[in-house]
């Protein structure tokens, strides 16, 4: 499920399971012999799972390892696993619990001396809130210095969450389904330039004192704000490369995938001509589906489904926010994208019973699975979508062979 920023700036996908998927046991560990494309060659690769998570209930997650160093150091470091690789947000965020406690957080400070927060909200209801911290991000050969990042959970100002939102609160492994989320999506910062002159901008505030009493509202310039890692990088910085296996429409208990940094700035990133869909300014195109044009869609690694309004489909039971679809036999659908360079590409999905394909608790990968967005113009065009694609995402102003960003190709 989409869960798009006020004004349209930026989304994140960090779906909560649905109640069906929590009552469902199974293992977070990936197997061998598992859908795979192999690790590529070069410094600027990264190896991606999808697997049942750390809680072993999750399905359709795309997972990668961190490592966060104290800021120019080699030695005080911590390699962080099964963080949530979402291309539909911007910059890192772990939580709070899971840092190793002797790691220097290393608080960024606003201008008046204290602790500046990030707040980022769901439509769902739900949010994460917490101080900003400043690592030395390491992604295989890669490293992003002096990342700015949210400490998600953070007990400290836990107490002025109110200040960002008053549903529920991304704090925990169990309410998140990671130990973090790494936001690679086509923007470099979380808010941009709006941040960095309106105070009231929904995303940044400042502690009013150094034990942090209260929370005001403050500006952050962009060296201030969560930042995508990779355009940080001091090469291959101009976006990435997604490469996930082919997967049964029945399922599977796993796969493996890379992210390769970098379009067309090693022999691991080629760019071979193909579907170019250039985005708006904060990521859309439009989807054509049964004569309508969808203006707010988007791809999203982070949505665990498709997730669109379709009045044809019968929902399951039950009242959670966040609905799934339970035809009684399976739906195939499709739909063209549209980009605003005003290239079209046909798209094929299909949708099942999200009850049956949750009746099986092995299975972490379910390319059918979809559910209802809730908003009539939107299409989120979750991680299934990504299943046996090699996409291509263009970072906002970065010139590369396929164009320059923001841009979706496969």
């Amino acid at each position: 499920m989409s869960c798009s920023f006020k004004g349209l700036l930026q989304q994140i996908a960090v779906t909560l399971l649905s109640v069906w998927v929590a009552a469902c046991g199974g293992s977070s560990s990936v197997p061998a012999n598992l859908p795979t494309v192999e690790m590529p060659v070069g410094n600027n690769a990264i190896a991606v799972i999808v697997n049942r998570g750390p809680t072993g209930n999750s399905v359709n997650r795309l997972y990668t390892s961190v490592t966060i160093c104290e800021p120019g150091s080699s030695s005080q470091c911590q390699t962080i696993d099964h963080v949530l690789v979402d291309s539909g947000s911007t910059g890192l965020r772990l939580l709070a619990s899971v840092i190793r406690p002797d790691l220097n957080l290393n608080l960024q400070l606003s201008a008046q001396g204290f602790p500046m927060l990030n707040c980022i909200q769901f439509v769902d209801s739900s949010f994460a809130w917490g101080p900003i911290a400043g690592f030395d991000l390491k992604l295989g050969g890669k490293t992003a210095s002096a990342l700015p990042t949210q400490l998600m959970g953070y007990t400290s100002t836990a107490a002025l969450s109110a200040n960002c939102a008053t549903g529920l609160p991304l704090n925990s492994v169990a309410s998140l389904g990671a130990n973090g989320v790494l936001g690679v999506g086509l923007l470099k910062q979380d808010c941009g330039a709006n941040c960095v002159t309106n105070p009231r901008n929904g995303y940044y505030f400042r502690c009013s004192t150094a034990n942090c009493t209260a929370a005001l509202t403050t500006v952050a310039n962009l060296t201030q704000q969560l930042s995508n890692p990779v355009s940080r990088f001091s090469s291959d910085n101009n976006g990435l490369v997604l490469d996930l296996p082919q997967v049964d429409p029945s399922g599977a208990v796993g796969l493996n995938g890379t992210l390769v940094f970098g379009i067309g700035t090693q022999a691991n990133n080629q760019y071979v001509p193909g579907n170019v869909l250039n985005t708006s300014t904060t990521g859309r195109i439009t989807t054509l589906l049964s004569g309508l044009q969808l203006t707010n869609s988007f791809l999203d690694t982070g949505s665990n489904a498709v997730f669109f309004d379709a009045t044809s489909v019968p929902l399951c039971p039950g009242s959670d926010p966040i609905r799934f679809y339970c035809p009684p036999t399976r739906v195939n659908g499709s739909a063209s994208l549209i980009g605003t360079n005003g290239a079209t590409v046909p798209v094929n999905f299909a949708v099942d019973n999200a009850l049956t394909l949750f009746a099986s608790p092995a299975r972490a990968v379910l390319p059918t699975l979809a559910g209802t967005l809730g908003d009539p113009r939107g299409f989120d065009w979750g991680l299934p979508f990504f299943y046996g694609r090699r996409v291509f995402l263009g970072i906002e102003n970065e010139p590369s062979p396929a164009g320059t960003g923001p841009f979706f190709a496969f």
